[in-house]
């Protein structure tokens, strides 16, 4: 039986908007559980292990804005953890992609429920062709946002013949941590064409076209086609 793995995790919440612009997005990264990867997660524990991070998780968020247990790592040492996360990502053999919603059009949770769901349905129909090719789906959200898990849910039982969900933490999931990885990434997309990036991130990017390339960059390349 061809099984498909789909890694779950999301930037925004379902309150009231009180910035503008903002965005809500959920990215989703497809691991085709014939292809092995235990080799590239080794790999990667034992970069951090040699480095010195004792860490089980790569947030990457809090890694860029040196928040929780990063505080206590420089901001060069910083910039070598996300490093190894993106060296660990190209690696991979995986794909990816994320939907966007502007909050400006779903002001309220209802409307933003309803395009979401919307929007993760064309999603899946985009590329129907790659998952007719399994003959299962396991869906793997940490429950952060109990909205959100509604919706995966009601979507893609109706998507999919056979799926299944499972609650999964991030410190046990490599490729969990590569779905934040990848949606804080298309965040900083966003800010970054728009001109506004934190002082924080600028200040972690400061080689000129450093986001751009190679972060972005390796995006594209492994954005589901």
């Amino acid at each position: 039986m061809s099984e498909l793995s789909i890694f779950i995790d999301e930037s925004g919440d379902f309150g009231e908007v009180k910035e503008r612009p903002a965005y809500y997005l959920v990215t989703m990264v497809f691991h085709n559980q014939a292809v092995d990867i235990s080799k590239e997660i080794e790999k990667l524990e034992e970069s951090m292990r040699i480095s010195g991070f004792d860490l089980e998780y790569i947030h990457t968020g809090p890694v860029i804005r040196r928040e929780q247990i990063f505080a206590i790592y420089s901001i060069e040492e910083c910039r070598k953890l996300l490093y190894k996360m993106l060296y660990f990502y190209n690696k991979c053999d995986i794909h990816h992609d994320t939907v966007v919603v502007n909050r400006k059009e779903a002001l309220d949770k209802i409307a933003l429920s309803g395009r979401l769901s919307k929007e993760i349905a064309k999603m899946i129909a985009r590329h129907s062709t790659y998952f007719e090719q399994f003959d299962k789906v396991i869906v793997y959200y940490d429950n952060g946002q109990v909205e959100l898990s509604a919706i995966l849910n009601a979507v893609l039982s109706v998507l999919f013949n056979d799926v299944e969900f499972r609650k999964a933490e991030p410190q046990k999931y490599r490729l969990l941590q590569v779905a934040d990885f990848v949606c804080s990434m298309e965040l900083l997309k966003i800010k970054r064409e728009e001109k506004r990036l934190s002082k924080s991130e600028e200040k972690f990017f400061y080689k000129p076209q450093e986001l751009k390339k190679p972060f972005l960059k390796s995006l594209e390349e492994k954005r589901l086609k």
